[in-house]
């Protein structure tokens, strides 16, 4: 575990902050129709990825700052999301698409390597009482077995 606040030593947090500048960049050529829809909610899904990071890393609990990464890894599926209606609508075209959840992909598998780690540090959670933490978590590990069996072929 990272001294508690120390964000700034997680590469996952490096990736996030590095993928919310990308986003930035990404959306300047979307439609102006678009900024208050889709541009934006892409924004700040990304947004989410760094922050959940740094304020989960201030918990004094491992089980804390899970439960925010699980928020973090949720805030990926959105911005996976918007990435492909981008796509879809035609701001995007494939190649960015694919550039962009590459970029995506890799900080998700980064993140999720980090929550094992950190659960199992935390110790055996199959008698805890976190009822969230083990129902997200659940979630998370569902939903990251379908991302392996849908990654798009390059």
């Amino acid at each position: 575990m990272i001294k508690s606040g120390n964000f700034r030593e997680l590469e996952i947090y490096h990736l996030a902050h590095k993928f919310v500048l990308d986003i930035y960049e990404l959306v300047k050529d979307f439609p102006k129709s678009e900024d208050n829809n889709l541009t934006s909610q892409l924004r700040r899904a990304a947004t989410c990825l760094p922050l959940n990071i740094a304020e989960g890393s201030g918990a004094n609990s491992n089980k804390v700052f899970l439960n925010f990464l699980v928020f973090c890894y949720r805030s990926s599926l959105e911005v996976e999301a918007c990435l492909s209606l981008s796509k879809d609508l035609g701001y995007i075209n494939n190649d960015k698409f694919n550039i962009y959840f590459e970029k995506l992909d890799k900080f998700v598998r980064k993140l999720y390597r980090y929550m094992q780690y950190l659960d199992e540090i935390t110790g055996n959670r199959k008698n805890d009482r976190t009822q969230f933490y083990r129902q997200n978590k659940y979630y998370a590990d569902q939903s990251f077995k379908q991302r392996e069996n849908m990654r798009p072929s390059y």
